[in-house]
């Protein structure tokens, strides 16, 4: 190669030797940049200030109408079952004092008037002795003979006031007769079953001309004048309720007017399946309006929550956590739930004066940097 090739390529490298060497020192003589840490945005949050005042709220619970009267009507004695003034079918109504069905049974019948005819003949062999030895009760018991009649029941006896009069009675077996007739008029009656109260069958087993034996069920009653409505109430809710508390009472449908019913009773055991506590409404019943089975809404009034302030439940955490702000920063507090609602609580137990965040916040934790929304602030955002 020839020297001047050499030449060309040595000045080459020292000329990009100096611009490498030149930038370097440029780059070396350059401010150094200031690294910048990340700022922390700051978090909005809603809050209120905590003050205590009295309230008025209310419990609303749903339950099912029953019927506080219903009778299942049992047979006492053995026979054959005929209707009475009214058709033994379900849902026939019924008047208080009619008869609901009959048993009927002949022989037992004629066994009753049997034992009056003889009893008859006692008196007759009686009256003649009365005659002789007890002329003052004669006429007495002479009157008593003739007011007696096989198809009736027996008259009630004369006034017995002389002891000799009683011996000599008693020795005939008279009184002993009378009241043996008696017991078996009582069984006779127990033949025909009247209704105890107005109102529906709900239930007949028995059609006309069953046999029926003692115990055997005829069918089942209700009152149809007065109900009431069993409310499942939760129990930490129970001790706002008493006895005679007024309720407004709705049907779920809201096809009716609005009842006011009477807490009438309250259980003092849970129900196993619905883990809460019977409350009883006692309603009026209007015609064609309230029937057993349908659903109402009680709404339970005039209940007073003393010295609290209500906050959404969505606040509150871990059953009775929330978060206050101190300083711009959240703390975590316990309060002291006084009522639950269905959106919201009643509390106390925390400082007036302080702020309490009244929304749920998410991925909040303590000491988190935040700022409380003003309304200047909320219409900004």
């Amino acid at each position: 190669m020839s020297k001047n090739f050499y030449r060309i390529f040595l000045a080459v490298l020292v000329f990009l030797g100096l611009g490498i060497v030149l930038l370097l020192t440029l780059e070396s003589l350059k401010p150094e940049k200031t690294k910048q840490k990340p700022q922390k945005a700051t978090r909005y949050v809603n809050a209120e200030k905590i003050v205590y005042k009295d309230y008025d709220a209310e419990i609303i619970a749903s339950g099912r109408v029953m019927a506080i009267e219903q009778v299942s009507l049992s047979s006492e004695v053995q026979g054959k079952v005929f209707t009475g003034d009214v058709p033994l079918k379900k849902g026939a109504a019924s008047r208080k004092g009619q008869v609901l069905a009959r048993i009927v049974n002949e022989e037992v019948t004629y066994n009753l008037k049997s034992q009056k005819s003889r009893f008859l003949m006692s008196l007759a062999n009686v009256l003649a002795d009365l005659k002789l030895d007890f002329p003052d009760a004669y006429n007495e018991w002479q009157n008593f003979f003739n007011a007696v009649n096989v198809d009736d029941d027996l008259p009630a006896l004369p006034e017995i006031n002389n002891k000799q009069l009683k011996i000599f009675l008693s020795s005939r077996n008279v009184l002993g007769d009378y009241y043996s007739i008696k017991s078996f008029e009582e069984r006779v009656d127990k033949h025909t079953i009247i209704a105890p109260f107005s109102g529906n069958f709900t239930q007949v087993n028995m059609q006309e001309g069953s046999v029926i034996n003692p115990g055997a069920v005829i069918g089942t009653i209700i009152n149809t004048s007065t109900y009431e409505v069993e409310v499942p109430v939760e129990k930490n809710e129970v001790k706002w309720l008493k006895k005679g508390q007024a309720v407004n009472v709705v049907p779920e449908e809201r096809t009716a007017d609005t009842l006011v019913g009477t807490i009438v009773r309250i259980a003092q055991f849970k129900d196993p399946q619905t883990q809460s506590i019977p409350v009883y409404v006692k309603i009026p019943s209007k015609a064609g309006q309230v029937y057993e089975g349908d659903y109402y809404s009680c709404l339970f009034k005039d209940i007073k929550v003393k010295n609290s302030m209500e906050l959404p439940r969505s606040a509150v955490f871990n059953h009775n956590e929330i978060f206050l702000v101190q300083n711009s920063r959240l703390k975590k507090a316990v309060v002291n739930i006084v009522k639950i609602n269905e959106k919201t609580l009643f509390f106390n137990g925390l400082k007036e004066g302080e702020f309490i965040v009244n929304e749920a916040l998410l991925n909040a934790n303590e000491n988190m940097q935040v700022k409380i929304i003003d309304q200047a602030e909320k219409k900004q955002r």
